[in-house]
């Protein structure tokens, strides 16, 4: 695979504080072949700068002298408000800097990140596209500057769609690694299980 080239600095930012309310366990810590779900995403952004995981915790799997953590203030404020606090913990913008941007609950994640950094983007990023024809915004690499000026205004409870619908994204149809896991039943179809304690 051979990788685009990338003028600024590489940075990462995983998603990993809701309330995985319709799972019934935090979904960070969900374990595929012995590894939590936020380990394997912040894994698989290996190579980035800083990777930075928005979360009220970090598994026991991931180091934190490699993931810097974060939170988003009031917490739970939803995932566009996650992207801000994620930004705003990078260091300050330059020209060409992008952002991978990725939710924890993807049990393909490695197979998403060598999939968006082969892809060409467009003006202000590119993103994977699901089995439903769903551009999937959590799973994507922006140019920063083109989400910082998406995360402006007030975030909390703002869609993602709605804030990042209209940057020019390419889109890459991957259906077979895009599934994320929201609830029990999904979890068992992927193979992922709860920590044992």
């Amino acid at each position: 695979m051979v990788q685009l080239p990338v003028t600024g600095a590489r940075y990462a930012i995983v998603l990993g504080g809701g309330r995985s309310a319709r799972m019934g366990h935090d979904k960070r810590d969900l374990v595929l072949d012995g590894r939590s779900l936020l380990a394997r995403a912040t894994d698989a952004c290996v190579g980035r700068q800083v990777i930075v995981a928005v979360t009220p915790a970090l598994p026991h799997d991931v180091d934190p002298t490699g993931v810097q953590r974060v939170l988003e203030d009031p917490p739970f404020g939803g995932p566009v408000a996650g992207l801000a606090a994620g930004l705003a913990a990078l260091p300050s913008i330059s020209d060409g800097d992008e952002v991978l941007v990725l939710a924890c609950d993807l049990p393909r994640v490695a197979e998403i990140v060598a999939t968006l950094d082969a892809a060409e983007p467009g003006t202000d990023g590119v993103c994977l596209v699901d089995a439903e024809n769903y551009p999937q915004f959590l799973a994507a690499r922006y140019r920063r500057s083109a989400l910082q000026a998406a995360l402006a205004g007030d975030l909390h409870n703002r869609s993602v769609g709605r804030t990042l619908g209209g940057l020019r994204l390419a889109q890459v149809a991957a259906p077979l690694i895009t599934a994320d896991v929201d609830t029990p039943d999904q979890a068992e179809a992927a193979g992922v299980r709860l920590r044992a304690d």
